[in-house]
């Protein structure tokens, strides 16, 4: 039986993710489904392997038709998922700490899992959070402003015209010296002048990848399922969107670690809203980044959680939710 087959009926728990979970959604925003399964028994106990099923134009969730569009989900094996919750992935814990009215579907087994789902936090968190923070403002930095990478990029082409233009005069050159008999000097002319055209050419290569490059860093690089964020860097003149993720991987790091708890529809969503459609400036977005990054590494130190969680309670959940599942067939 393929997945397809029984990838709803073992489905314990689909919830909203991204913008829509966060509370900072519009009207043009994509809507992100994710979700947990517990697989038929052939591929708990059995020969059989899976971790996760991917849709991208899935239409099988309540408001399809309000919203007039597909939406993208993964639902994860229970195995594969508790694993990435024990780490403390960001990705997986939105999944337990939804708001109520972003669950949109939730079996026994689901309820079991998220009456746990406090077990999972830990001072990882730190890390973890953290660590997908720092990657969003890496991302930031290297996608350069527009009018300052506009005036490199106009350079850098400029530069890679007039070499080009080089190239085609001594190539003329050469053509009038060929096709008929040379002296000594004419030939070592000729041989400089090759010389000459492989110089240009090969600092023509070096332009294009600079140009490539710079490209990319503008927000011409597909590095997400949606596209690039070139749209967002010509509106805004920065990738506003990697902006507000920055922010809010930090304000939820840090309340997990000081409050013990983890809110995904964000108390400060009006303030990322406002990143993310430009109301504040990338020397803002970055000051309050340092500021939340000091706020985090303080609220590691002084945490109460445990390094890690406790690996017996998590093995004893994973264990009845899979024990109980094969009894039910």
């Amino acid at each position: 039986m393929a997945v397809d087959d029984w990838i709803e009926e073992r489905t314990i728990l689909k919830v909203y993710r991204g913008s829509h979970a966060y509370g900072t959604n519009h009207e043009k925003s994509d809507i992100d489904m994710g979700g947990v399964c517990i697989p038929p028994r052939d591929y708990l106990i059995g020969f059989k392997h899976f971790e996760q099923w991917e849709n991208k134009r899935y239409t099988g969730f309540p408001a399809y038709k309000k919203a007039g569009q597909p939406a993208e989900i993964v639902i994860f094996g229970l195995h594969k998922f508790v694993h990435l919750a024990f780490n403390c992935n960001p990705n997986i814990i939105e999944h337990l700490f939804v708001d109520p009215t972003h669950i949109i579907y939730c079996n026994d087994a689901g309820r079991q899992l998220l009456d746990n789902r406090h077990i999972f936090l830990s001072k990882k968190a730190r890390h973890t959070f953290g660590g997908y923070a720092v990657a969003q403002l890496r991302k930031l930095r290297n996608k350069l402003p527009m009018e300052e990478a506009g005036e490199k990029l106009a350079g850098l082409e400029q530069n890679k015209r007039g070499d080009l233009a080089r190239i085609i005069k001594l190539e003329h050159r050469i053509d009038a010296l060929k096709g008929r008999e040379l002296t000594d000097d004419e030939a070592l002319l000729i041989l400089g002048i090759e010389t000459e055209i492989r110089d240009y050419t090969y600092r023509v290569a070096n332009l294009d990848e600079k140009i490539k490059e710079l490209k990319h860093r503008m927000g011409g690089g597909n590095h997400n399922t949606h596209g690039s964020h070139k749209g967002i860097i010509d509106e805004f003149k920065w990738d506003t969107k990697h902006g507000a993720h920055l922010i809010r991987l930090l304000y939820t790091g840090i309340e997990i670690l000081t409050e013990g708890d983890c809110h995904v529809l964000r108390p400060e969503n009006q303030y990322l809203i406002d990143i993310r459609h430009g109301k504040y400036s990338l020397e803002h977005v970055q000051k309050e980044a340092d500021r939340l990054f000091a706020l985090l590494d303080e609220a590691y130190v002084r945490s109460r959680l445990p390094n890690s969680p406790d690996e017996g309670r998590v093995n004893e959940l994973l264990v009845d939710l899979t024990l109980r599942s094969l009894e039910r067939g």
